[in-house]
């Protein structure tokens, strides 16, 4: 064991406030660890202690902008609301002629009794479940509850009450369903109830979430092992990672509690964003503490060099992507918002991990960081297990384990690459950006849309139910298109609600039956009809845009001071996509721009932000445009067990963007970050750029291949949205890490010399807030045979 100081004392006057931080926390180790335990654990706790986090309706509305979707029901319920209700609808399919056997019109039948009888004691009084429950087979066929082929009735009821009394009103239905179930086998049964999917939902998501962990925190470790070559080394990171996770939780828990509820998917972006970053985070930092540590340093100097470097890179990346997940605020949507505090806190916790916890750890192990190497327990374990053949391949890894973690920095496969890239700069470059290109090509189909119901996966029963409605009922069962009229109590409203009922048949695609119903105090009515298909229909779209436009002007244009607003599933799909294709040019004005002067400042160069806004762009696009291959297309959609959406969920293009162009710009500012520490240090432009790239592939290898597999990980989980969203952001770091920085970034800085560092004159007042620590030595430059 080292003797040595872990730092020293005294630190300079000069160096940033980053690395002041880190050097005091390496130098008072012990209670910086404590207190970084006692401080995340306790955020959790503390959330824990006031209700945990309060997520909002799984199924509920997640934008509170003033939609007219929305503002419909305002103004239906502005003179009181009706009472409340919750519909309840139970398929049950029998197959083949179902509806005209005497035994499945038995067991319908004693469903339906079972059902009527079920009572619940509420307030010390017997209270039926159901108002009214009628048996299919004694109403007239017009009721619609027996489908054309014979096959599937519907029961179709109201469970009355606020949502607490409708949860004890529903606590007997399940199981007299469950009792049809066993009794007869033979037949398909399933409940839609808004409550049962919401909860089916909310159990999904939560073990989804455990699984997920489950599968990334194992091959998560694998990888860093790869990086390592030693466990120590290895399990740092994932220890940065699971505590920055809990300090994540317990901050989202507590804004649920003191703001509003929250988005049911945060949770899931806090795992998906946070995992990828603590650990590329504790990577870089871990790694370059190390590189200082072979090439001869003392612990404390090399601590202090990993945090003028790599940590101040990490704390500038940590901002960029701060600032992209805040351009998602812009929006003005409350549960949206809570995405954004949700990714944003956990990349602020890791940021403030790398800078005081990894340098007090980093302290206490000093070289024992590097223990666990395969060397030492390998052999053991190989030969102890009767592994044949198996063990000889056991022994050749564990070699090139020790000999990777023991390579000098820029040698191997990458150093190679960044050489031959250099030498054909701009065949490569046309090449690289005219793949680019084409994978994005498809972009220019993409249709956004709201994922409904029957996105979720068919184990909600809720969810298969629904699929079964529309199937066996192609006219249309749960969509409607509804009009809310004002002054409804005037006789002249009403003679125009009977013309907008027969005017509206008469538009192909709106269906009977059609329901009228007034507000509380009759000043409203809501006129609904009945639509087939789905709510992301460009038919049904064009009809919700029609009846806007066209229909309700030629009723209600000619009456005074009546007032008319669309809503419905269809409507609401229209207005939500506008708000999110609206905000596309406020939050990549408010990314870019704000990446753009980062940059600018961080580099004191125009050329440097530019091209790498450029380069961001190239592989975002390439992502949207393997998103509509996938989801829309539905090319490989089976083989990576992917159902076709028809849609790419409306805010997940945003939301791509934003984490991509922040992680992009992470792996970016690292590599830039070396090429000026190299190029401060004497090389000239050329050698500099062959330096920081060669040095930094492999570390960004290992990070990239974190992320690819965290965010890959979210595919294999049944939600179609999070779906989309690790698949492209998966695609788009695996793209980025090599297309990108392997091929494209040394041709294009080849290509472009000492231009690179370009600043106009008329910029110089501009603050030189650098990102690497000052430089104390000269580096080698790399062999460039070319």
């Amino acid at each position: 064991m080292s003797s040595e100081q872990p730092v020293p004392v005294d630190s300079s006057s000069r160096e940033p406030a980053t690395v002041r931080v880190a050097m005091w926390s390496a130098r008072h180790r012990w209670p910086v660890v404590g207190l970084w335990f006692a401080a995340t654990i306790g955020l959790f706790v503390a959330s824990l202690a006031m209700g945990g986090i309060d997520a909002g309706d799984a199924n509920g509305d997640p934008n509170d902008r003033q939609l007219e979707a929305t503002e419909a029901y305002d103004v239906f319920n502005a003179g009181g609301t009706n009472d409340p209700y919750e519909q309840l609808l139970v398929v049950i399919d029998g197959g083949p002629g179902a509806t005209s056997d005497p035994s499945f019109k038995a067991a319908v039948g004693d469903l339906v009794r079972d059902l009527r009888d079920s009572q619940v004691e509420i307030e010390g009084t017997a209270t039926p479940t159901f108002d009214e429950l009628l048996n299919p087979f004694e109403v007239p066929p017009e009721a619609g509850l027996i489908s054309a082929d014979g096959t599937t009735v519907r029961l179709v009821t109201r469970i009355p009450g606020d949502d607490e009394r409708v949860q004890a009103l529903l606590e007997p239905v399940l199981p007299i369903v469950d009792a049809t179930r066993a009794a007869h086998p033979e037949l398909t049964i399933h409940v839609v109830s808004s409550t049962f999917i919401n909860d089916d939902i909310n159990e999904l998501i939560s073990t989804g979430l455990d699984d997920s962990l489950k599968l990334t925190l194992p091959l998560t470790f694998i990888i860093l092992l790869f990086a390592f070559g030693a466990i120590v080394a290895s399990v740092v990171p994932l220890v940065l990672a699971v505590t920055a996770l809990l300090a994540a939780f317990g901050i989202l828990g507590i804004y649920s509690q003191t703001v509003g509820p929250v988005s049911p998917n945060a949770t899931q972006l806090i795992v998906l964003i946070g995992l990828a970053v603590a650990v590329d985070y504790s990577l870089f930092m871990i790694t370059r503490f190390r590189v200082e540590r072979r090439n001869g340093r003392d612990r404390g100097k090399a601590i202090e060099v990993s945090s003028s470097t790599a940590g101040r890179a990490v704390f500038f990346s940590g901002l960029a992507v701060m600032i992209s997940l805040a351009g998602l605020v812009t929006l003005g949507v409350s549960l949206f918002t809570s995405m954004a505090i949700g990714t944003i806190s956990v990349v602020l916790v890791s940021v403030i991990g790398s800078l005081t916890f990894l340098p007090a750890t980093l302290s206490i192990l000093g070289d024992r960081v590097k223990l666990g190497r395969p060397s030492t327990w390998l052999p053991r374990l190989v030969s102890a297990l009767p592994l044949g053949p198996v063990s000889r391949w056991g022994r050749w890894a564990m070699a090139w384990l020790d000999r990777r973690s023991d390579r000098q920095e820029g040698s191997g496969f990458w150093g190679g690459l960044v050489t031959a890239v250099m030498a054909r700069p701009i065949p490569l470059t046309v090449l690289s950006a005219a793949v680019l290109l084409a994978l994005a090509s498809p972009v220019l189909h993409l249709r956004t849309g709201i994922t409904d119901i029957t996105a979720f996966p068919d184990s909600i029963d809720g969810v298969a139910g629904v699929k079964l409605l529309d199937e066996k009922w192609p006219e249309g069962s749960e969509l409607q298109l509804a009009v809310v009229v004002t002054r409804a109590d005037k006789p002249e409203t009403q003679a125009a609600i009977e013309r907008l009922k027969v005017e509206g048949l008469k538009i192909e695609g709106l269906h009977e039956p059609i329901e009228v119903t007034p507000s509380r105090d009759g000043q409203a009515a809501l006129i609904s009809f009945t639509m087939a298909g789905g709510q992301n229909d460009e038919a049904n779209r064009n009809l919700a845009r029609q009846v806007r436009s066209e229909l309700n002007p030629s009723v209600f244009g000619g009456l005074a001071d009546v007032r008319t607003y669309v809503t419905g599933g269809a409507a609401y799909s229209v207005d939500v996509t506008q708000v999110y294709a609206d905000g596309i040019p406020t939050i990549f004005l408010f990314v870019l721009g704000l990446s753009f002067l980062l940059m600018l400042v961080a580099f004191h160069s125009i050329v440097i932000p530019i091209k790498a806004i450029l380069l961001n762009l190239l592989s975002t696009g390439a992502a949207y445009g393997i998103l509509v291959l996938v989801f829309q297309d539905g090319w490989l959609a089976e083989p990576l067990g992917i159902t076709p959406s028809g849609v790419i969920e409306s805010w997940v293009p945003l939301f791509i963007f934003t984490i991509l162009f922040g992680l992009s710009m992470d792996y970016h500012l690292f590599i830039l970050t070396r090429i000026k520490e190299a190029r401060d240090r004497g090389l000239e432009s050329r050698a500099a750029v062959a330096r920081g790239i060669s040095v930094t592939s492999g570390t960004i290898t290992s990070a990239a291949s974190i992320m690819v597999v965290v965010f890959a990980v979210f595919v294999t989980l049944k939600f179609v949205f999070i779906q989309q969203l690790g698949l492209g952001l998966a695609v788009a770091v695996f793209i980025d890490a090599t297309v990108i920085r392997s091929l494209l970034l040394p041709a294009s800085m080849t290509l472009l010399g000492d231009w690179n560092w370009w600043m106009p004159r008329f910029l110089d007042w501009l603050p030189r807030v650098t990102i690497e620590g000052d430089p104390d030595e000269p580096v080698e430059a790399p062999n460039l045979a070319y």
